[in-house]
């Protein structure tokens, strides 16, 4: 392909994607039948449990003995007010996880049994969840007028896990409603009294931020996710009529926000870690309102939502392993069954495949996410859609998402032999952002190598003014030049220029000038990155030439290494990790001093991507010079 040049902002977009098809089929009247289509829906669910095979029943059971075992969580307002005292978000949220958690669990072990034997922890559960303040989390008390706190039970507020409390509650009542029932009428009465309050009712009269009707802010995975719960809780448990038309035309309407923001090539900015409640959430709700519809509602025309599907295999690199910039670990379990309704959807056959493929890693044909009632659901109903999709994952050779600008290559297509490579322009005001222009990794042989190290512990501090001082936010900490001594800086307003990529079999290349990332202080007249990767040679190629305004101290390159050995020659370094795989950096020593600086990992969250410490390659320019070039190699060998 020839050279491409780009530019950051996406063509301008319609505004109505899901609304026309919806206007097109007279509006509500095609959802006459969704008590039928419950009622078809609820009978493959059963036919599903009946025919799974006796050890995955088995291994059900004792996950939902071991629930029944442990005791239900307390969830203290002091625990819940730790958010605003000190920043802790997760004293508070692991107790609330933990609660659904157990109650998913023994809802599906219920559906197994059939028995009533965790129907008494289920009722306790339910009414737990019932009698809590909020079903938000502290993080996200904003939303009230009080602001962040003790929450305002009297000011109901909408965020993502008041969404997925309610889907939760109404697969209760729509898997479990007789048996509850039977126990007590007024369980059932008390859990439409709170989905009603909680969630139906300031749906409808309140315009949250996230539905993006009023405001400016660009939609991310809050629209997508809160609104597919919340859809998916109007379908099972309501059943007035006025209400079911109220929230299915103002959630597609409000999803046609959603896409409207997003770029033409479906690229996820927020990362791989989020495109499960991003891009994955769009196609179960759509996937819900085509079922619901009788199939009526047909998206598969809409382009930009097939891209969105297809960004998932395009950042892939090998296993569990996805190109992780922004708020990313190294390693995401990608739900299989959304990719699959992707691939249904726009009978894509790499989407198709690349599903199949996720599920064979991942989980086998019958183990699902018990933690999960709506995965677990979605898992029986595409059984029988998974047999005789061939697993396998694309891995292309290359792809480039011009919006979001972010290029992958690899030597090999089809497997993980060799080197891989990402990088990424864009700018600094992504969602979840990382000050990271111009950042890439390296991979061999499937192997993280040259690295981006991901995202720590969600704490006050990470979604705050004063995120850019976590270390892992920031451009010296990512694969990326510190000029003059000065870091990049956080806005959209700081971003790559003049990016221009060539994407051939022998080789691919990508081109950015990185000037524009930094603040003024960098005194940077222009700074020029190019990436190269020779597939024959199996040799990545970093070539950098820049100008100055003035020196005032010497500029750097930073890489982030996930290394444990590291062994030196006069311009050469061998790099060598805890699994034995080892590559080599060549640099120029006549213009470089290195040194190797460790950061210790210890952050939970990033000690489930790093094992071990990291360390961080500063190779520090000589020169005081104004005008400079200089060449960095990383050899497979």
């Amino acid at each position: 392909l020839p050279i491409s040049p780009c530019g950051v902002v996406a063509q301008e977009k319609s505004s109505s994607y899901l609304y026309d098809v919806y206007q097109a089929k007279s509006d509500f009247d095609v959802f006459k039948s969704i008590e039928v289509i419950k009622k078809a829906k609820k009978d493959t669910i059963t036919a599903r449990i009946n025919a799974l095979s006796p050890s995955s029943k088995t291994e059900i059971i004792k996950a939902a003995d071991l629930a029944a075992g442990t005791p239900w969580t307390l969830l203290n307002l002091s625990d819940f007010n730790e958010f605003k005292l000190n920043g802790n978000r997760v004293n508070y949220e692991n107790k609330y996880f933990a609660r659904r958690n157990k109650l998913n669990t023994l809802l599906i072990g219920e559906l197994i049994a059939k028995d009533g034997r965790y129907l008494k922890d289920i009722v306790d559960g339910l009414g737990l969840i019932c009698e809590e303040s909020t079903w938000a989390l502290p993080a996200h008390m904003s939303l009230q007028k009080a602001g962040n706190g003790i929450p305002d039970v009297d000011e109901p507020i909408i965020d993502l896990f008041v969404s997925q409390t309610a889907m939760i509650l109404s697969y209760s009542k729509y898997l479990l409603g007789d048996s509850l029932n039977a126990y007590s009428p007024l369980l059932i009465k008390r859990i439409d009294k709170e989905l009603k309050r909680r969630v139906f009712e300031p749906y409808i009269n309140a315009d949250f931020w996230w539905m993006g009707f009023n405001t400016k802010r660009r939609m991310n995975n809050w629209n997508i996710f809160i609104n597919s719960n919340v859809l998916s809780a109007t379908l099972l448990a309501e059943k007035d009529v006025k209400t079911q038309a109220l929230i299915i035309e103002k959630s597609i309407k409000s999803v046609d926000h959603f896409l409207a923001s997003y770029p033409a090539d479906g690229g996820c900015d927020e990362g791989p870690s989020y495109w499960g409640m991003a891009g994955g959430a769009l196609i179960e709700y759509i996937d819900m309102l085509s079922v619901f519809s009788g199939r009526q509602l047909d998206f598969s025309n809409i382009n930009l939502i097939h891209q969105m599907g297809t960004y998932i295999y395009k950042v892939h690199i090998a296993g569990n392993y996805y190109v992780n910039f922004a708020d990313a670990g190294v390693a995401n379990v990608q739900d299989a069954g959304k990719v699959l309704k992707f691939g249904k959807l726009f009978n894509d056959d790499k989407l198709l495949q690349f599903s199949a493929y996720l599920r064979q890693i991942n989980r086998g044909a019958e183990t699902f996410d018990l933690g999960n009632i709506n995965g677990f659901v979605n898992g029986l109903e595409l059984l029988e859609d998974f047999k005789g999709i061939k697993p396998l994952a694309p891995q292309l050779k290359y792809s480039w998402l011009a919006d979001v600008q972010i290029l992958t290559a690899r030597q090999e297509t089809g497997n993980e032999k060799g080197l891989f490579f990402a990088a990424k322009g864009g700018n600094n005001g992504e969602s979840h952002n990382h000050n990271d222009v111009g950042n890439f990794v390296v991979y061999k042989d499937g192997v993280p190598m040259i690295i981006d190290a991901g995202v720590g512990t969600y704490t006050k501090q990470t979604f705050s003014s004063n995120r850019y001082q976590l270390w892992y936010t920031q451009s010296a900490w990512h694969n990326c030049p510190t000029i003059n001594g000065v870091m990049q800086q956080s806005g959209k307003q700081f971003k790559a220029k003049s990016i221009a990529s060539t994407l051939q079999e022998s080789l691919t290349k990508l081109t950015m000038d990185l000037s524009s990332a930094y603040p003024e202080a960098a005194l940077v007249n222009y700074w020029n990155r190019s990436f190269t990767l020779n597939n024959e040679k199996g040799i990545l190629v970093l070539k950098e030439d820049y100008l100055l305004k003035r020196f005032k101290e010497a500029s750097s390159s930073n890489f982030l290494i996930n290394v444990i050995v590291i062994s030196a020659a006069k311009g050469v370094l061998k790099i060598t990790n805890a699994s034995g795989t080892s590559m080599t950096i060549v640099y120029d020593a006549n213009k470089f001093d290195y040194e190797v600086e460790v950061k210790k990992i210890d952050d939970a969250r990033l000690a489930t991507s790093w094992q071990h410490d990291l360390s961080r390659l500063i190779l520090k320019s000589k020169s005081s010079k104004l005008l400079g070039t200089h060449q960095i190699e990383f050899r497979k060998e």
